[in-house]
């Protein structure tokens, strides 16, 4: 059964003994290596090594009885490389290591995809941005030689509208930076009065009118990245922007429990019905008729997850809009 199931994987796999040398290989591996059984077996897997740090690696690490996985070139017959994702682990049988199975699964279509779509992602925001910047150029050379007071306001209505698009456009492309810049960061512990103190800063000179209520923030420890300080920015943000009160309010409460820490962002504004949480996190498909509030939420949202806490809203509150935000602490607090 278990000889049955190892030559019907659809991944290749192969197994050696404990030289190296490969004693057998399924039916997947040798389709997508281009090698005959006979000339496949009896031979080094250093054949299908692409790289020989990794392989050397690999080797250093099921000689000590443990176990591999992470990134492989693995090496074909006509020398093509191909790159994915390998696993190497040792077969024990009573107590003795017998040999070797590893499994190699190609990644090379999900990375062609992802190098599509984020370099179709930077020219739309290279050409967004330019086509609106050409708009509002000759809006303005329009408007600057129209003496139409009724035809000025409509232009007037147009041009505040540019801006604003011409902002999120900019906006789009400064978050999509810096998510592109974090591909391989690593959670770790971070002072959340540091961060907070940091948004609190820039936010406060962004909105010189708006008021800022808080705190001195509890240097507890929690677990995120260098984006969280962007997270706390873009919500402040929100809750000033989207504010219709003569003076906006926003004001910073944050709630200490024994494994995570809510930050709570209270505003004066309009305030956010049930129905709409999802929407303006970008969680659900927009229409014509429904807009969220942009893509920082839903920039917000998605690197909340990433650190395994959530990000939601207070929808029981008579007036304004409470923004809760859940971090995991360290586990000494």
């Amino acid at each position: 059964m278990y000889e049955e199931a190892f030559r019907s994987i659809d991944a290749p796999a192969l197994i050696t003994d404990t030289n190296m040398l490969i004693r057998d290989v399924n039916e997947a591996g040798l389709s997508f290596t281009g090698y005959e059984y006979e000339e496949f077996v009896g031979r080094s897997a250093t054949i299908v090594a692409g790289d020989e740090d990794t392989y050397a690696e690999i080797v250093e690490t099921v000689l000590e009885g443990k176990a591999w996985s992470g990134d492989f070139e693995l090496r074909t017959k006509t020398d093509e490389g191909v790159f994915g994702r390998g696993s190497v682990a040792p077969i024990v049988l009573d107590g003795e290591t017998r040999g070797y199975l590893a499994i190699f699964i190609d990644t090379t279509k999900q990375r062609r995809y992802e190098n599509t779509a984020e370099v179709l992602n930077r020219l739309l925001r290279h050409d967004l941005r330019n086509e609106l910047n050409i708009a509002y150029g000759n809006l303005q050379n329009a408007h600057s030689r129209i003496g139409d007071d009724e035809i000025g306001a409509y232009l007037e209505r147009v041009d505040e509208a540019l801006t604003r698009l011409i902002a999120k456009s900019e906006r789009a492309h400064s978050l999509g930076e810096l998510l592109e810049d974090s591909y391989e960061a690593e959670n770790h512990l971070v002072r959340l009065d540091y961060v907070l103190h940091e948004a609190m800063v820039e936010t406060i000179d962004s909105f010189e009118d708006a008021q800022f209520r808080f705190e001195e923030f509890p240097p507890i420890r929690v677990v995120a990245d260098h984006l969280l300080t962007t997270v706390f920015t873009v919500v402040l943000e929100n809750a000033v922007v989207h504010n219709d009160a003569p003076t906006p309010v926003a004001e910073i409460e944050i709630e200490d429990h024994e494994d995570d820490v809510i930050v709570r962002i209270v505003d004066n504004g309009p305030g956010i019905a049930e129905g709409e949480v999802d929407l303006i996190f970008g969680r659900e498909e927009q229409d014509q008729l429904h807009h969220g509030s942009g893509i920082s939420l839903f920039f917000a949202d998605n690197v909340i997850k990433s650190y395994n806490g959530d990000i939601g809203v207070d929808t029981d509150r008579e007036e304004g809009a409470a923004f809760e935000i859940r971090l995991k602490k360290s586990s000494d607090g």
